[in-house]
């Protein structure tokens, strides 16, 4: 058995070769590390002409040794993984708050949404691939579960399961489906969890497989509240026997990340007691320890939590991201922050400059951003790209390309300047020791009277007003992002032992001057007068 590092490879294996018996068992493959010869359990499953396969993602270069045991079969042999193309770099990962691939290169999240798309039709799944291979997106947030919700209300191709032997055929019809607000009625026992429709899960296959080809990593949103099928409703047994077929058959692949939930606040059927029983089943079972996360309504999820990889957020406090960071030690993704469009709702009615400039405030604190287009259909399309894909419609993808283009060149990373002006005052616990306050210089010291003597709520509003977003990559780049300021001039100030090359970004026009070289310490930098302007100098 051959295998290309970070590339899935399956273990097949033949009815006549004992099938039928690693069925009944369960038997799982385990597989041990070369180098460190720690045990990898991969688990498996039944393909439609009645194999058994199980599928294994190499993490070393080297050879690995499996064996699968039964009572009655025993097989052994060994899987001999050659060194990656270059192409492939393995999972993601966090590294503080940091993104990286699993091999130690640099991954910067630019992310867009189309929590529909493997559920349309193969023409609109291709039009939306062609898109996306176009676009500056190297992540997609999407459903494993169809949806349903106004404008995105179509008849999926197939469904996860098959229904219970002798249950009626429902109609499933979107007017007959409940609203998010509604209580929940019985635990849907419609679906039979055990018996899953591989006509459905060949067709994520196939879908996941070619997001792979093209660099994308794949968001896996495993459950949400907006549906009318009854698979936000299912029993915790049925969950858990969901989840289970789900990590045995897409944990294999490098580019998943599993998001527990798409507004997991809005789910009235599961506690919270819930969500921490499907987080804790999904690390266990997953043999790779993929990225995990929870998307929020209003209640932000407990990011503090050991199987936690990351923040998912929906929200519009994008200036809380150095607060995020410095709280948490993890990834802060604002995976919705609205969506660019013409909606009637305020969620879906960005305008294209205000989605360039969430994604400008967000990426120079060090966090990620993802994108969202939500354009009512032109005539003759049903299709909306935030639920099924097919066209951006928007202004603000080529202008978040050039956003991308310009962290890619950078020398590493973006880490936010907490040391700059009232940003510190982010960190403000009100109860700072004599010691802490008489380092801080003097308009600090009032600010801190200040901010004590007022509500939090006036306290926050206060400071998302004055936060500036300032960006570094340690003393080889510096970003400055001036926001909404239309001054003629400004002022930076860069180390005074090395010298910078400076430029001006006009970040909505998509233009870069250079403005100095050769410049050290405190420098002046002249501006058109216009908004949405960043500075970046990059040292010679």
């Amino acid at each position: 058995m051959i295998a290309k590092l970070y590339e899935m490879t399956e273990l097949v294996i033949a009815p006549e070769d004992g099938a039928e018996d690693l069925i009944a068992s369960d038997a799982p493959a385990v597989f041990v590390e070369p180098e460190t010869h720690d045990e990898i359990k991969v688990r498996g499953f039944t393909s439609s002409d009645g194999y058994f396969i199980y599928r294994f993602l190499p993490l070393k270069a080297g050879v690995y040794e499996y064996r699968i045991v039964t009572d009655r079969i025993s097989i052994k042999g060994a899987c001999e993984t050659e060194a990656a193309d270059g192409s492939h770099h393995g999972p993601v990962r966090a590294d503080g708050a940091r993104l990286v691939y699993d091999d130690g290169s640099r991954f910067t999240s630019f992310g867009t949404t189309v929590y529909s798309m493997l559920h349309q039709s193969e023409e609109v799944f291709e039009e939306t691939l062609r898109t996306l291979s176009r676009s500056p997106f190297n992540k997609v947030r999407l459903c494993l579960f169809p949806k349903h919700y106004p404008l995105c209300t179509n008849v999926p191709p197939c469904y996860p399961f098959a229904p219970l032997e002798g249950q009626k055929r429902r109609s499933f019809l979107p007017e007959d489906a409940p609203g998010p607000f509604d209580e929940p009625e019985a635990r849907d026992d419609y679906w039979d969890t055990n018996n899953p429709d591989l006509g459905f899960w060949d067709m994520i296959d196939d879908r996941l497989t070619r997001l792979m080809d093209l660099g994308i990593q794949a968001d896996l949103i495993l459950f949400h509240p907006y549906d009318r099928w009854g698979f936000s409703n299912l029993s915790m047994e049925d969950n858990l026997r969901y989840l289970d077929y789900a990590v045995r058959r897409l944990a294999a692949y490098p580019n998943i990340w599993w998001s527990l939930s798409n507004e997991y606040d809005l789910t009235l059927s599961k506690t919270i007691e819930d969500w921490y029983t499907i987080e804790a089943f999904v690390a266990e079972k997953d043999p790779y320890h993929h990225m995990i996360g929870c998307h929020n309504w209003i209640a932000l999820w407990d990011a503090s939590r050991e199987r936690t990889t990351h923040l998912s957020l929906q929200t519009r406090e994008l200036w809380r991201v150095t607060e995020f960071m410095k709280k948490y030690r993890k990834p802060v993704m604002i995976d919705e922050c609205k969506y660019e469009g013409n909606l009637q709702e305020d969620w879906g009615s960005l305008s294209g400059q205000e989605m360039v400039r969430s994604f400008w405030q967000v990426m120079v604190q060090g966090g990620y951003c993802t994108h969202g287009d939500t354009f009512y259909p032109e005539e003759g399309s049903e299709a909306i790209w935030w639920a099924h894909g097919g066209k951006i419609r928007g202004e603000s993808v080529p202008r978040i390309a050039f956003l991308k283009d310009i962290a890619d060149s950078l020398p590493g990373p973006i880490e936010t300047v907490v040391e700059s002006g009232l940003n510190q005052a982010v960190f403000f616990t009100g109860k700072e020791t004599p010691e802490e306050l008489n380092k801080m210089p003097a308009f600090l010291k009032q600010a801190w009277k200040s901010f004590r003597m007022m509500p939090d709520i006036e306290r926050e509003l206060f400071i998302s007003k004055n936060i500036t977003y300032h960006g570094h990559c340690g003393e080889d780049a510096f970003l400055f992002y001036l926001d909404d300021q239309c001054c003629i001039r400004t002022a930076i100030d860069l180390p005074e032992d090395r010298k910078y090359r400076i430029e001006v970004i006009d970040t909505w026009n998509m233009t870069r001057a250079i403005a100095r070289t050769g410049a050290t310490g405190g420098v002046q930098i002249e501006l058109p007068g216009r908004p949405y302007m960043a500075i970046l100098a990059i040292a010679e």
